[in-house]
């Protein structure tokens, strides 16, 4: 027996046909792909892609004076937009974003908590680790990345470096309570516009775009993982040389504490808070031998953070990193 999926997917391959017709067939590919992507979005209403698909129809209706013009570049883009969501799109998975965190570089300092309270989102509160409080200095590679299941061009592979803390919140559930552990970003460093844009706008982040770059040097032994950024033509730069063997995070530890944190929150205002869920595997890590740092504290993160120039991380780490999932955010109010 068939499934509702297939007979769309016939649908929307018999309006293929009617491309061989030309400008003429046109009409008639549009008419019978409207109703696959009506059927589809029956099927399939919280697939956020087919939205704009019928956001960009109604654009086209809207800007079309009747004539074969240029416009109709924009039902053809049509066409096989909707092939892609109908045949390809991974309807298992409604994750915001995918991709592949790779090499993270995780320098670790303690705080007093007191200079993060008023960066503290809503319902949560400062997650210590036998009674200390950490900031830590990310640098990582963003690979494979896909938005809603598409590979954005020029936006697939980055570097990112970013400041955050760790927090917890207490949530009572129908069956069982629970604290949830996560973490609270200062600010991310991207080297693209466009990754800021959608951060800021739709998850309210503290995203900034800059100038980076980023090398790995091999050697039989060792590696030297260098993660760098440029504010006002100066370079900042995380630079850690690890042993090339792979060791596990064991539980309970400094490192998991820091490494297994698995929600992300966000301070819209006093009163809201945005969650969301990072889902990934346990990590590995390799063994840190050197670390140098060369970071402008208070002219990249302001002057919460300008002594951490003049201390010495408590703890560096660098994790191997695996594919993850940012799932859509919530609103906690």
């Amino acid at each position: 027996m068939k499934t509702p999926l297939k007979y769309i997917k016939y649908i929307n391959m018999t309006a293929f046909l009617f491309l061989l017709f030309g400008a003429y067939g046109l009409p008639i590919t549009g008419f019978l792909q409207v109703v696959a992507a009506t059927l589809f979005l029956f099927l399939y209403p919280k697939n956020k892609l087919i939205y704009v698909y019928f956001i960009i129809t109604g654009l086209f209706f809207c800007i079309w004076n009747g004539d074969f013009n240029w416009t109709f570049l924009i039902p053809i883009f049509l066409i096989f937009f909707l092939t892609y969501i109908i045949h390809f799109y991974n309807r298992k998975s409604n994750s915001f974003l995918t991709a592949n965190w790779k090499n993270l570089a995780l320098i670790n300092y303690e705080v007093d908590p007191k200079i993060l309270e008023k960066y503290l989102p809503k319902g949560t509160e400062i997650d210590l680790y036998e009674g200390k409080c950490y900031v830590s200095l990310v640098g990582f590679l963003f690979l494979d990345t896909k938005l809603l299941g598409l590979k954005i061009p020029f936006h697939i592979n980055f570097e990112e470096v970013n400041l955050r803390f760790y927090v917890k919140r207490f949530e009572m559930l129908e069956k069982n309570n629970e604290w949830k552990r996560g973490v609270v970003f200062i600010k991310e460093i991207v080297p693209k516009h466009a990754l800021t844009l959608v951060a800021n706008t739709i998850y309210k982040e503290h995203y900034q775009t800059l100038p980076m770059k980023h090398s790995i040097t091999s050697s039989k032994e060792t590696t030297d993982y260098v993660y760098q950024w440029n504010i006002d033509n100066k370079w900042n730069s995380m630079e850690i040389t690890a042993k090339n063997v792979l060791l596990p995070i064991e539980e309970n530890t400094e490192a998991d504490f820091i490494c297994e944190h698995y929600f992300g929150y966000t301070k819209l205002n006093n009163s809201t808070t945005f969650e969301y869920e990072v889902k990934h595997p346990r990590w590995e890590q390799y063994p840190v031998i050197d670390t140098k740092i060369d970071v402008d504290f208070e002219k990249v993160y302001g002057s919460d953070f300008a002594h951490l120039k003049n201390i010495k991380p408590s703890s560096v780490i660098l994790a191997r990193g695996s594919e993850i999932s940012v799932e859509n955010k919530r609103t906690i109010s």
